[in-house]
């Protein structure tokens, strides 16, 4: 009687262990927590722009031009870090806010998806026009987790909105001007072999060389859109 006893009473603590175990196994497994670890990603984190294509006035020493980052898919609590390359190829954080806004830097810091694994962040450019820093282009954005491990990106093209219409608008002016000179000088070739007494071959030279003095304004006037700070992309130039 004592022996079946304590054979039931130690069987009884071997299926209590074995449960307890069989717990931890299952909490392991399937429990959840309220802050989300580095590397536990859903696969569904996207990110999106207010704009893909952000006015960057080069070489200002602060750019007012703000670019909305929104953020869904992402698991809650996990927090992210948003780079993007400066003019140097090195990777800044655009995450984290300046002394003050219009210096540039984000506005959400720490930048920590909600229960719905969304999270939105305005980014003031600032400071980042500044020569040297940053520069005109189309650029891969990361979102990086803690372990900076890219987690979704986003495409972003920085474009001199400001300076490059004026500098176009002179070029067109430019040669206008050039083209309407090229005309008067040919119209005047009569004037020029009557009121001179030159020959026709002579008036001819003399509108050549009237036109050749444009053409070198009109090069001249387009150069000038190549001397725009940075290195410009072909869709910044259009």
């Amino acid at each position: 009687m004592i022996s079946t006893a304590m054979m039931t009473k130690r069987s009884g603590f071997l299926l209590m262990a074995m449960g307890l175990l069989a717990g931890l196994v299952m909490a392991t497994m399937f429990g959840g927590g309220s802050t989300a670890n580095a590397g536990s990603h859903t696969g569904f984190e996207e990110v999106r722009t207010n704009g893909v294509e952000q006015n960057f006035t080069t070489g200002t020493s602060r750019e007012k031009t703000m670019v909305w980052f929104y953020g869904s898919g992402f698991t809650p609590g996990e927090n992210s870090t948003i780079l993007v390359t400066d003019s140097n190829g090195v990777l800044t954080d655009i995450t984290i806010p300046a002394g003050k806004q219009k210096d540039g830097g984000g506005t959400v810091y720490p930048l920590v998806a909600n229960e719905h694994g969304a999270w939105a962040t305005m980014w003031t450019i600032g400071r980042f026009t500044r020569k040297g820093v940053g520069g005109e282009g189309i650029f891969t954005v990361l979102i990086v987790d803690d372990n900076f491990e890219t987690v979704a990106t986003a495409p972003l093209a920085l474009c001199n909105n400001v300076d490059r219409p004026a500098i176009v608008a002179g070029v067109a002016a430019v040669e206008a001007v050039a083209a309407v000179e090229a005309v008067a000088a040919v119209a005047a070739a009569p004037a020029i072999e009557a009121a001179l007494g030159v020959a026709a071959a002579d008036a001819v030279a003399a509108v050549a060389a009237v036109e050749a003095v444009a053409a070198v304004a009109a090069v001249a006037a387009v150069a000038a859109v190549e001397e725009v700070p940075g290195d410009v992309p072909s869709f910044c130039a259009n």
